[in-house]
């Protein structure tokens, strides 16, 4: 289960998401992220409340961060720990705009 909700801080878009991003999830997330990048010129997804990421879940990110080029800025920030392992056991951070903490 996933929980995702948006509100704009400064001249960001942040949306939060809380849970599991996997592949009962990922469409959803895929499509909430592609959306906040076609409307938004920066948008900062808060990965704090994500406790467990699959490979679909990464998948739904780089599908985002493709949208988000020449469009927007786009920052996944704040991952939980054991999101950050599997950030840094796939250099996530090498495809994606990974922050310690939220930009804004």
């Amino acid at each position: 289960m996933m929980q995702l909700t948006q509100e704009t801080r400064q001249d960001w878009r942040v949306v939060t998401v809380r849970g599991r991003a996997d592949s009962e999830t990922a469409d959803r997330l895929e499509e909430e992220l592609r959306a906040a990048v076609e409307q938004h010129k920066k948008v900062a997804v808060d990965f704090a409340g994500v406790n467990y990421i699959s490979s679909a879940g990464l998948r739904a990110l780089i599908q985002a961060a493709r949208a988000a080029q020449g469009r927007s800025e786009l920052a996944i920030c704040s991952p939980s720990a054991s999101v950050q392992r599997v950030f840094d056991m796939s250099g996530m951070q090498n495809i994606v705009n990974v922050q310690g903490a939220l930009p804004c």
